[in-house]
């Protein structure tokens, strides 16, 4: 191996390394500014409260779809003023803070195994466990079926455990794994609590299924046709996918009581519904299965109904607010546009009254809307949208992405100027790539920023003309600082005395990766000591046959040795 091919490979290994171990400096640095804006952000601006709700029948409608003023009772649950005695419905939600550091360097593992809601274990995929008893829901993938196994007390021994496991396929229930039970391919269920009852998708057969455990039975539902666009990617249950939002939650209306000196749920009264004083319960959770929320793979939710089997549009996932949005603001989101998404319906409950067994039991289930709240790329900001039960965006809520807070300001100003401390070429691949990243790996990002500032613009589609003026603007100071360690690395180059070919390598490797091209540079340039030249009396390489600044020859005068000696 000669001594240029030496030095290339040594120049390369030498510039990888430079540039890995800066990214993760830099990363960890834009890091630092995410959590500084975060923390220094005012209350609120990651919390969405409506009130009232706009799903309550007798309720006043949602004035309007847009951000919303929060007033002091909806925070704090302080009755309205113009209402002291009465509170209104309310839907809420917030960005887990904790877990956007977690999703963002993509550590914490502890706390996503707590939130997933299924993982595989021995072929199987669990849907459902309760540590205390052991017992599960799952699917095992080796024959196709789900699994039902619960575990409890027996009748006159408190300390012995009784095992009971069902076996459901698409042909029914059994208590043994057999063929004749048919078998799921692909298939998507809720998951959560109510697990004597599921409701299922399979996506290779197309088709709804309800299996109920407790009854011994398994309905098969509609069956999407051939050619039908429509192709459901998650059936909402408790809990989505890993989720940075911390839930949406809904409070039903409330009447203070003089007497006892507390508050009081309100029965939500349907029209042509039940008259009794005790009416529908207000709740989030569907315990009879009448209707099954569908998200589908272009971000819009279907509700499926078990009965009429029927899958109807009731609403989609929002837009959230970024830097850069035009038009985009008011699209349909899909899943992989979001960082996290979160889909909660709601439900009128009529159960029965009086006293005994059966009181409680539930006897009528009403869909009265659904929340849907989606948190941008960047986890700076959510949106989220109020349907009604026909699909009709009732009211929107966006937080701030970027909060007025000094130190939120001083966060987002670092974070820029950090993010232009990457090399040129990657801020660039960043404003032509972003689109195509998972919004969770661009937060783990080294080189490409898709969830950059330069990246939220290349998602921009608004005007060119708009696109031509603030790329320059915000790619200014990365340029500006390549530009000038180009020029420094030209100067030094020039004196050490590197060929013209050498200096036009290093000059546009340096404009293309910035300061780790410069820092490489400085690493691998030659380490001779320059003397003075005889000729031009400008600094020269001494292993160099001539001057590289003048071109004279190098002259060595010849040492001759003396004719005496000194002898002890």
């Amino acid at each position: 191996m000669n001594a240029q091919k030496k030095n290339l490979i040594n120049v390369i290994a030498t510039g990888f390394v430079v540039l890995v171990v800066l990214s993760l400096l830099l990363f960890w640095g834009r890091f630092l500014c995410v959590v500084r804006h975060i923390s220094n952000r005012p209350w609120g601006s990651s919390q969405i409260i409506i009130r009232p709700s706009g799903l309550v029948p007798g309720e006043p409608a949602a004035k309007r779809a847009g951000a919303v003023e929060e007033p002091l009772f909806a925070r704090y649950g302080i009755p309205d003023p113009n209402e002291p005695n009465f509170r209104f419905s309310s839907i809420y939600t917030a960005i887990d803070t904790p877990l956007v550091f977690s999703k963002t360097i993509g550590a914490f593992w502890d706390i996503v195994a707590e939130i997933v809601p299924y993982y595989d274990v021995n072929e199987r995929v669990y849907y459902w466990y309760d540590e205390k008893n052991g017992s599960y829901v799952c699917l095992d993938k080796p024959s196709g079926l789900i699994v039902r196994n619960y575990k409890s007390f027996e009748p006159n021994d408190k300390s012995v455990y009784r095992e009971t496991e069902f076996y459901a396929g698409p042909n029914g229930i059994s208590e043994k794994a057999q063929p004749s039970l048919g078998r799921f391919y692909d298939p998507i269920v809720t998951e959560g609590w109510a697990t004597n009852r599921i409701g299922l998708y399979d996506k290779k057969t197309r088709r709804f299924y309800l299996i109920d455990f407790a009854g011994g039975r398994v309905s098969k539902g509609l069956q999407l046709a051939e050619g039908d666009r429509r192709e459901p990617i998650a059936i909402v249950g408790i809990r989505n996918e890993l989720s940075i939002v911390s839930g949406i939650g809904g409070s039903s209306p409330q009447i203070w009581n003089a007497e006892k000196g507390e508050w009081e749920q309100r029965g939500v009264v349907l029209p042509g519904g039940d008259k009794s004083s005790q009416g529908y319960d207000f709740t989030t959770w569907d315990w009879t299965y009448a209707y099954i929320t569908v998200l589908d793979k272009t971000g819009q939710i279907y509700i499926y109904n078990t009965s009429e089997q029927s899958l109807a549009k009731v609403g989609y996932l929002p837009m959230p607010q970024s830097l850069f949005m035009g038009e985009r603001q008011n699209d349909v989101a899909m899943p992989r546009d979001v960082l996290a998404y979160w889909i909660q319906p709601f439900y009128a409950v009529l159960r029965l009254p009086g006293e005994g067994k059966k009181a409680g039991r539930i006897i009528d289930t009403k869909y009265l809307g659904m929340g849907v709240a989606c948190v941008s790329r960047e986890g700076m900001a959510m949106a989220m949208d109020v349907f009604d039960p026909n699909g009709r965006m009732v009211y929107r809520s966006d937080t701030d992405m970027y909060s007025e807070s000094y130190g939120s300001t001083l966060a987002t100003i670092d974070l820029f100027f950090l993010e232009n401390l990457q090399p040129a070429v990657f801020g660039v691949a960043s404003y032509l790539c972003g689109d195509y990243f998972e919004p969770s790996a661009g937060h783990r990002a080294l080189f490409i920023l898709p969830n950059s500032f330069v990246g939220m613009l290349g998602r921009y589609n608004g005007p060119k003309y708009d696109r031509q003026v603030f790329l320059p603007l915000l790619m200014g100071p990365s340029l500006i600082l390549s530009i000038w360690l180009a020029f420094c690395v030209r100067k030094d180059a020039a004196i050490i005395g590197l060929s013209g070919t050498a200096k036009t390598w290093w000059t546009a490797g340096t404009i293309a990766f910035g300061l780790s091209a410069y820092i490489t540079y400085r690493l691998t340039r030659p380490k001779e000591t320059l003397v003075t030249c005889q000729n031009c009396g400008k600094m020269r390489r001494p292993d160099m046959e001539r001057c590289h600044r003048c071109g004279s020859k190098w002259e060595i005068p010849e040492l001759t040795p003396p004719n005496w000696r000194i002898c002890d």
